[in-house]
């Protein structure tokens, strides 16, 4: 992978699609991704082996055909009947892509997409892809995924009223499949060894899971697993491919996008709620991860 990593921002991803295939600044459903991507206007060579980074989140159905690419440095094949869930912040390069590819291709922001319960299930997935390839769909649920689609970009002609409220709901069907066949997949896996870095990280996650919003640091963790910080965050990036600290604030991210969309609290209560030292630290750490302060987030 080069070393360069080219940051696509939102309205760059919208500029290449029509109108009917997207709800403005939220979401995009398209079947034309191959074409878009080599078209007359834009080099093979513009487009291959290059690392990108986006805040969106990208949900890849494979078809027909196959497409090949690193995700966070691991190199996957997309083949037909498979899914990859790539979540904002991952870095993705495309290697190769078949001339018989056809695929379904889902781009949103992750405020479109800001289901508590989903981001915490998207949290396993993002550990799933790391360690093991795409997701296989059997032929019933492939055969729904592009139902699902052909009923997404129909209210997307439509231009409806709750249409984006609609489509929210054909995607957590989606997503709630590929979660549920990751189930089964895990089910059937002999269990982690003691002592092992599997299960470090795996005890590591279920602490996070119970004291994040109070303990944001590696060393509270680490004494609880009676490891050194170096150690823990050393067995942690070799299992998941990600930082101590990133699995952390992805579970106070959650949590804070979660509460600013219920509206129920203050953005200081929520500060206050998330243990950080004050509602200024937290606009920063929000801001930082994020791209806007929770109060914009909040009205957005």
């Amino acid at each position: 992978m080069k070393e360069k990593v080219t940051q696509i921002s939102h309205s760059e991803m919208f500029e290449f699609f029509q109108e009917n295939e997207s709800i403005k600044d939220n979401f995009i459903a398209s079947d034309n991704i191959k074409n878009i991507l080599l078209s007359e206007n834009i080099l093979e060579d513009e487009v291959l082996n290059f690392p990108y980074l986006t805040n969106d989140l990208i949900i890849i159905t494979c078809v027909e055909g196959y497409l090949k690419l690193s995700l966070d440095t691991k190199n996957l094949k997309l083949e037909r009947s498979s899914v990859l869930v790539i979540l904002p912040k991952q870095i993705f390069e495309l290697t190769e892509i078949s001339k018989d590819l056809k695929s379904i291709v889902y781009i949103m922001k992750a405020r479109f997409w800001d289901n508590k319960n989903s981001f915490f299930k998207a949290i396993e997935l993002q550990q799933h892809f790391f360690k093991e390839s795409s997701i296989q769909l059997s032929d019933n649920m492939m055969t729904e995924a592009i139902t699902i689609y052909k009923l997404i970009k129909q209210k997307l002609h439509e231009k409806g009223s709750f249409t984006g409220e609609i489509i929210q709901q054909y995607i957590n069907i989606l997503f709630y499949n590929v979660y549920a066949i990751l189930q089964q997949q895990i089910c059937k896996k002999p269990k982690i060894k003691p002592n092992t870095k599997e299960f470090i990280f795996k005890n590591f996650m279920k602490l996070v899971e119970r004291h994040y919003k109070e303990q944001h640091s590696i060393k509270f963790y680490a004494d609880r697993l009676h490891l050194t910080s170096k150690y823990l965050s050393s067995v942690v990036r070799s299992v998941s491919g990600r930082t101590a600290a990133h699995w952390i604030c992805e579970y106070l991210l959650v949590e804070a996008r979660a509460l600013l969309k219920m509206g129920k609290m203050s953005i200081k209560q929520i500060s206050n709620e998330l243990n950080f030292y004050d509602q200024s630290h937290f606009g920063v750490f929000f801001k930082k991860h994020v791209g806007c302060s929770p109060r914009e987030y909040q009205k957005s």
